[in-house]
């Protein structure tokens, strides 16, 4: 039996990372990698290799179907590639699949909320995150900024980096994460957790800012996520994240941006995220 296909458009991953040191004024720094200076650090080592998801959890996502045999990175004929996929099987496929780098990397297994398949995409984004920081012992982001909401739709609606717009004041520190072509929030996830390295040659390899074995760049998402950020009086982490979908045909959608702050304050966060 043979199977019509069409081929993505081509994942992508970007990553941005700026510091600004309030307490001693000397601005910002930016880049596609890792902030310098006085920083978040990083508790945890990065894969030694990429690891991509299982061809049938791929199928169960685009196809309905664990018996479909549709390549990595081919959809069917009439699939939607500009539609997130939000099914129950899919998201449970994705989890199997996130819980596997887990175990092997002696981490527990996540546990999502019953409600997940009905929050927002924005909210899925930032769901994730949080339990990929609480899995392994580090703080939540307790919740989201009107700002970082407003800086994160800018970025996927323009396939970027998000940028810190200032509006939430004494901000310490900030980082942002991009990802296009992704139909499934874990899925995206997945790929700054644990695909994020890289892949032999610059085809191959997903992550934009990572462009050779030792660069810079690369493993920039998953650094960012799980951010170690330095203890500060009166301060908070908070987020925002925006998910594009059926965007103009220059930009790769489904387009999800997230971006993170350390900020000092007084604090106004717009909502509270779920505890993971």
């Amino acid at each position: 039996m043979t199977t019509e296909t069409v081929v993505i458009k081509g994942r992508h991953l970007g990553v941005r990372g700026v510091l600004l040191l309030v307490t001693l004024a000397i601005g910002l720094v930016f880049g596609s990698s890792r902030p310098v200076g006085e920083s978040y650090t990083f508790k945890f080592a990065n894969p030694t290799k990429n690891h991509s998801i299982s061809l049938v959890t791929w199928n169960i996502c685009v196809a309905g179907n664990k018996n479909a045999r549709y390549p990595l990175d081919e959809f069917p004929l009439n699939f939607n590639q500009n539609a997130l996929v939000n099914t129950k099987a899919c998201n449970q496929a994705m989890l199997r699949e996130i819980n596997k780098r887990h175990l092997a990397e002696g981490f527990s297994p996540i546990v999502l909320p019953l409600s997940y398949g009905r929050l927002s995409p924005a909210m899925q984004v930032l769901v994730i995150v949080n339990a990929e920081r609480t899995s392994r012992g580090l703080p939540p982001y307790v919740g989201v900024t009107t700002a970082l909401m407003s800086d994160s739709l800018i970025g996927a609606k323009s396939g970027k980096d998000p940028n810190p717009s200032n509006a939430d004041g004494n901000w310490i520190q900030f980082n942002s994460i991009w990802a296009g072509s992704y139909q499934n929030v874990l899925m995206a996830d997945y790929d700054w957790m644990y695909n994020d390295g890289w892949a032999g040659s610059s085809n191959n390899t997903i992550n934009i800012d990572c462009h050779s074995p030792s660069g810079r760049g690369c493993w920039g998402h998953r650094e960012g996520i799980l951010a170690n950020y330095p203890v500060i009086s009166n301060s908070e982490l908070v987020a925002g994240a925006a998910v594009v979908t059926n965007g103009p045909s220059s930009l790769a959608t489904p387009s999800i941006a997230a971006a993170f702050e350390e900020i000092q304050g007084p604090i106004r966060i717009a909502k509270a995220l779920p505890n993971p």
